[in-house]
């Protein structure tokens, strides 16, 4: 496996791959969420796993709360791996991942970069609708117990005293970026444009998921899956669906 360093790591290098999936995270998340994917997608596929500031080997680093500052980061760091070898990139974000890939895609493009020729956007409504949830404001112990009602890594985290009084900074700071996020209209990508919706996901509602298909002039489709906000981690088919929806074949068990 490639050392982390920096902005993105990847797990298991596939010189050969015909696709590059660049994987964004939830608030609060980092390397570990992704890692296992790259030894259960099909091999065609090689996955690099994108590491903000403030958790694992960034966590000396001071966490981001303007999305649009954070993006602007990403770009500079990851346009020349980006741009080459001739592979096709595509993108998976889930949650404030989808914001910073959907980002990150327009603002390559802004610069003369390509665009990514797929984007995968989990877990939350499209860009320009504004956030249901008010979390960044609560005060700590409101603020945690909001973080539990969605479950997954991130809540778990938070049920340990060391480990909450570790992570909390770095996952307000995230939900703060996501949740004072305001989309900037501009014209559409040309990528596909495929989301990912939770059926049981209470704060995000799959109607406002697949509104995602207006920002782009590509082809789209819309997905719905069991289970809560976090289903991408525990839904059955959902890395044969990742490797479809960013267009390559082979087996990817569940």
């Amino acid at each position: 496996m490639a050392p982390p360093r920096g902005w993105a790591s990847c797990a298991r290098r596939r010189p050969t791959a015909r696709v590059r999936l660049y994987c964004f995270p939830y608030a609060g998340g980092g390397l570990a969420a992704y890692q296992p994917w790259a030894a259960r997608l099909p091999d065609s596929v090689e996955v690099w796993t994108v590491c903000l500031p403030g958790r694992e080997h960034r966590l000396d680093e001071a966490a981001r709360t303007d999305l649009t500052g954070l993006v602007d980061e990403l770009r500079a760091a990851l346009a020349p791996q980006l741009a080459g070898p001739p592979a096709p990139v595509a993108f998976f974000g889930h949650s404030l991942g989808a914001l910073l890939a959907y980002e990150l895609a327009r603002d390559l493009r802004a610069h003369g970069d390509r665009e990514p020729a797929a984007l995968v956007l989990s877990g939350r409504a499209a860009a320009h609708h504004p956030p249901r949830r008010r979390m960044h404001t609560l005060d700590d112990d409101a603020f945690v117990a909001a973080v539990r009602s969605l479950g997954g890594a991130p809540s778990a985290a938070l049920e340990h005293p060391e480990l909450r009084e570790l992570c909390l900074p770095t996952l307000r700071a995230d939900i703060t970026a996501a949740e004072t996020y305001r989309h900037r209209p501009g014209p559409p990508l040309d990528c596909a444009i495929t989301s990912w919706a939770g059926d049981a996901d209470e704060g995000v509602p799959p109607d406002a998921v697949a509104e995602w298909a207006r920002h782009t002039r590509g082809p789209t489709r819309h997905r719905l899956f069991p289970g809560g906000h976090f289903f991408p981690w525990s839904a059955p088919g959902v890395l044969a669906a990742l490797a479809e929806d960013i267009g390559v074949q082979g087996r990817a068990p569940c």
